[in-house]
């Protein structure tokens, strides 16, 4: 990416001051028009995941903007704070946008969402924009490395493809719910998402961390040299900006830490391959090796399952009630019945009903956290 220059058709690359300025001119004088928006990063291919393509429509041409370079990523977002945003999905893409630069949306239309709303069976994007708008899109290049640069056109294409068309598929969504009575039950929660408070990054945990599938049915000792394998294997990756399973996959990790805990230490044998690891990887696995041969019995980790939670009969009985009802209103309206209400939430519906002696809509609001729409259908 190193120019503005409209090629291919349809898309306008933005990567220096000169393209990037002449963006933020071309939001400020369309202040109210709303604007497509998607990211793509680089978590499959390194261990500090970043944003590294901002895409951008709303005047039929895709603005793919590099934050890679000395942009101002900061004042085109706060253009974009001010406006309605048209996403996908756009859970993720926000709390990335959060992480890496704070930035929060005022107003939003999440088309899957608005699909789930709908009924709709599939709810990918390729799928609803094929089914609603005729368009076919290629989704080869989803595990790309958004971090190369120069962009080849292949990715450029791809990159503009997912915000083209989000304007006419709210239009064909937008249609749909208002005939069904649902645009309020989206907005509502369009509302509470951009409302959401995401972390700034997540807290690491050495308790719990290290406990990837599998581990529970290791045996204690076991489970000490997966979990110094693990953190062998994390260091690494942490240094070498990799994420873990290019690394040493989980497979691997624990396919070896069962003849580690027998006594082997030959790493050609607890980790075959066409080729041998990387000597400072190699010494690190090593010493790992050693330190959890080194630990008492008493420091081996213990198996860790869900909290235990003691029984409630008559608790387990209201909430299948709750379940019966939510999967005929769900049926009625032609509803995944999990889109109206997961398990965690009749749940909630049914502490809140024995706490108060009745279940309103009004108390599954304040008490339970629910949207009001979900409120009025379960408590009805």
């Amino acid at each position: 990416m190193t120019d503005s220059s409209p090629s291919p058709a349809g898309v306008r690359l933005v990567s220096d001051a000169e393209s990037f300025g002449a963006l933020l001119s071309a939001l400020d004088e369309n202040p109210g028009v709303d604007v497509a928006l998607d990211t793509e990063a680089d978590s499959f291919h390194h261990y500090f995941e970043k944003v590294c393509l901002l895409q951008l429509s709303w005047d039929g041409t895709a603005h793919l903007v590099d934050p890679l370079q000395a942009l101002d990523v900061g004042a085109l977002l706060a253009r974009l704070a001010r406006r309605r945003l048209l996403m996908h999905g756009a859970d993720y893409d926000l709390r990335l946008l959060f992480r890496g630069y704070g930035f929060r949306a005022t107003s939003l239309f999440d088309t899957m969402f608005a699909a789930q709303l709908l009924g709709e069976k599939e709810i990918g994007l390729a799928a609803l924009l094929a089914a609603r708008v005729g368009v076919t899109l290629d989704k080869a290049h989803q595990r790309a490395d958004w971090s190369e640069r120069p962009l080849t056109p292949p990715l450029v294409a791809y990159a503009a493809a997912d915000v083209l068309h989000l304007a006419a598929l709210v239009e064909s969504i937008t249609r749909d719910l208002e005939a069904k009575g649902r645009l309020a039950w989206h907005a509502e929660e369009c509302a509470r998402l951009a409302a959401a408070a995401f972390p700034s990054g997540r807290e690491a945990d050495p308790e719990t961390d290290w406990r990837i599938k599998g581990t529970n049915a290791l045996t204690d000792k076991e489970r000490a040299f997966a979990r110094a394998l693990w953190e062998a294997r994390d260091t690494r990756a942490r240094a070498l900006d990799r994420p873990p399973f290019r690394v040493l996959t989980n497979e691997r990790l624990l396919l070896a830490a069962k003849p580690a805990a027998g006594g082997e230490r030959a790493l050609s044998t607890l980790f075959p391959g066409p080729r041998p690891l990387p000597d400072a990887f190699a010494r690190a696995l090593a010493g790992a090796l050693e330190s959890a041969a080194a630990l008492a019995p008493s420091e081996w980790p213990r198996v860790r399952r869900g909290e235990r939670v003691e029984s409630d009969p008559a608790l387990e009985r209201d909430v299948e009630a709750l379940k019966k009802s939510r999967d005929a209103k769900a049926t009625a309206l032609g509803l995944d019945p999990g889109v109206l209400a997961s398990r965690a939430v009749l749940t909630t519906a049914a502490k809140t009903r024995r706490a108060n002696g009745r279940l309103t809509a009004d108390l599954l609001v304040t008490e339970g956290g629910l949207s009001r729409w979900r409120a009025e259908l379960l408590a009805g």
